[in-house]
């Protein structure tokens, strides 16, 4: 391998740990949901459903709520340690490192966690990552084919798909998947969906049936989870909420940019989209404004685009509209690279652990005053 095809390589495989990866990162109070007035409510208000309970014990876990793929391998260990569900990324690591990565997983936690495929780019290690023993693949930004569900299946693994549309339900649901992730604009990161989750999630909730939804975009507190599981929603996926915790491998910078931003802070955009030419939902940094100030123009014509912005020691160096996020062990102007957060990113204002951030949002799910 030449050393220009060996550093286009570490920097796709840097690129798993990006928001960039299909489930999209939350982190936004949701515009309330009506409240269901049925029967069997728990302490909390919030009734404990079928599809929540079969959810729970389908995966093992305590609680119904699923960390977006960014983050870093420890914080998924983290998560699922905590009785929540872990995420980690696959899509672009190497066969060796998928293999590694999972046999890891598998040794630190009780399984209770996914793997993420963009089906934008080809699962190249989903073999190896079956082979060894990922419990539960998700896929994102696309429909798997019968094929790769067959792989899947006989591998015993169980199957997730993101969905962001009624007919994009239709055709997840078409391959008996044992969870719908179901994605609204409000999410941070490569953003699939293209309306807003409460009435995106209503359509697929009328489809689904039996078949858990968990819904993702714009969930940020134990509130933001009670409205989105009293409109019928299993579980909730967090995402930007998670990136601000101690075991996230964000660079430090990002995670004091979350801690800093406002309601207004976000934009939805295709400005980075040197290595992934798909809409995402950033933080507004210098580079962003520098591009809108010369009218959005086009790859080829952006404002110093050959400029390296910073530099990692495993995965090297990182242009400027790079998909890649500031991560741990960068260093230059890590500011300057695209940080993705959810619309409420205003509502992530400290760094705790990952336990405690999961114990937060449960005592806030079950009181509605804390």
């Amino acid at each position: 391998m030449s050393k220009n095809e060996g550093d286009h390589v570490s920097r796709r495989h840097f690129i798993r740990q990006s928001a960039a990866l299909g489930i999209g990162i939350s982190g936004v109070s949701i515009p309330a949901f009506g409240q269901q007035a049925d029967e069997g409510h728990t302490r909390e208000g919030v009734v404990m459903s079928e599809n929540r309970r079969q959810l729970l014990t389908r995966f093992g876990l305590k609680y119904p709520i699923f960390q977006a793929a960014p983050g870093g391998e420890a914080l998924a260990v983290a998560v699922a340690n905590s009785g929540a569900m872990g995420a980690i990324s696959l899509t672009w690591d190497s066969p060796e490192q998928t293999f590694e990565l999972v046999s890891r997983m598998n040794k630190a936690t009780k399984g209770n966690y996914y793997a993420n495929y963009v089906l934008h780019f080809e699962p190249k290690t989903l073999d190896k990552a079956l082979e060894a023993g990922c419990p539960v693949i998700q896929f994102s930004w696309g429909i798997p084919n019968k094929g790769v569900v067959a792989r899947v299946r006989e591998a015993g693994a169980k199957l997730g798909i993101q969905v962001s549309s009624k007919r994009n339900a239709e055709k997840a649901l078409a391959l008996d998947p044992d969870f719908l992730i179901c994605q609204g604009l409000e999410a941070g990161g490569h953003v699939q969906a293209t309306a807003a989750l409460g009435a995106t999630l209503l359509e697929v909730l009328e489809l689904a049936h039996d078949v858990p939804v968990v819904a993702a975009g714009g969930i940020s507190t134990g509130h933001d989870i009670r409205r989105v599981i009293n409109a019928g929603a299993s579980g909730a996926v967090l995402g930007t909420r998670f990136m601000a915790t101690q075991e996230s491998d964000a660079h430090d910078i990002y995670k004091s940019s979350l801690l800093n931003a406002g309601e207004d802070s976000t934009a939805y955009t295709i400005c980075f989209n040197r290595d992934w030419n798909a809409a995402h939902r950033i933080l507004r940094n210098s580079t962003f404004l520098e591009w809108e100030a010369e009218g959005c123009p086009d790859t080829g014509s952006k404002p110093r685009e050959d400029d390296v912005v910073a530099d990692h020691p495993i995965f090297g160096p990182a242009k400027r509209y790079e998909t890649v996020p500031p991560m741990q062990g960068h260093e230059g102007t890590p500011e300057e690279m695209a940080m993705y957060a959810g619309q409420g990113v205003s509502m992530v204002n400290d760094l705790p652990t990952a336990n405690d951030l999961i114990v937060r949002l449960w005592n806030e799910f079950e009181n509605p005053q804390a």
